[in-house]
């Protein structure tokens, strides 16, 4: 029964945030606030006077989440686990906001949530939706972008998701394991993260290798 009220939660949810339309910059801007997207990407106008530091802009984050809905409850999971990240998206370039390197936020910004996937994964290169499946084949002009840092919007179920690599892993491992999302609500939900991947190898090829 819990299954099915969260399902009904989640249709209804994805048909309020299709019927919305939020505040466009230039109303923001004279409104004196910014736009945080979530990571279901609903929009949340409030006030620039929050977003002078990470940790208030954390803060407002917590206050926002606090209710007891499905897609609350799935980002402040994240949220408690660490597995989020905070970024200026503008279709060319996405800019982290980190407590290390904070900038000067302007009203009328645009700050993306997203929720963080750790990923496993062979030396080739694909951007794969972890959420539908789709592979997203890039052309080499697009591989330069991608290494400078860009999301994409995959082809087929339109999240916005970006994909980064760590120093590649040399650790033997049976397999390279994709992220599973925990629940039905959580796939349905989910419109903005980002996969940060390191390179895997089979234990097969690492005996070739020696």
């Amino acid at each position: 029964m819990q299954n099915r009220h969260d399902m009904d939660e989640v249709l209804a949810i994805l048909r309020r945030q299709q019927d919305s339309v939020g505040p466009t910059s230039m109303q923001l801007t004279a409104l004196g606030c910014v736009k945080i997207v979530d990571a279901t990407g609903y929009e949340h106008p409030i006030s620039v006077t929050f977003c002078t530091s990470f940790q208030q802009l954390n803060d407002m984050l917590q206050v926002l989440f606090k209710s007891e809905s499905i897609e609350a409850r799935i980002q402040r999971r994240y949220m408690e686990q660490g597995q989020y990240d905070l970024c200026i998206d503008d279709d060319k370039q996405v800019t982290r906001l980190t407590s290390h390197k904070w900038p000067r936020i302007e009203a009328g910004t645009t700050i993306v949530m997203r929720v963080i996937l750790e990923q496993e994964t062979r030396p080739k290169v694909e951007y794969q939706c972890h959420f539908c499946g789709a592979v997203n084949r890039i052309g080499a002009e697009h591989s330069l972008q991608r290494q400078a840092g860009c999301s994409i919007n995959c082809r087929v179920c339109k999240r916005r998701f970006q994909i980064s690599r760590g120093k590649s892993s040399k650790r033997k491992t049976r397999s390279c394991i994709d992220y599973i999302p925990g629940t039905e609500a959580e796939t349905h939900l989910i419109r903005n993260f980002h996969v940060q991947q390191t390179v895997c190898y089979h234990e097969t090829s690492l005996t070739m290798l020696n």
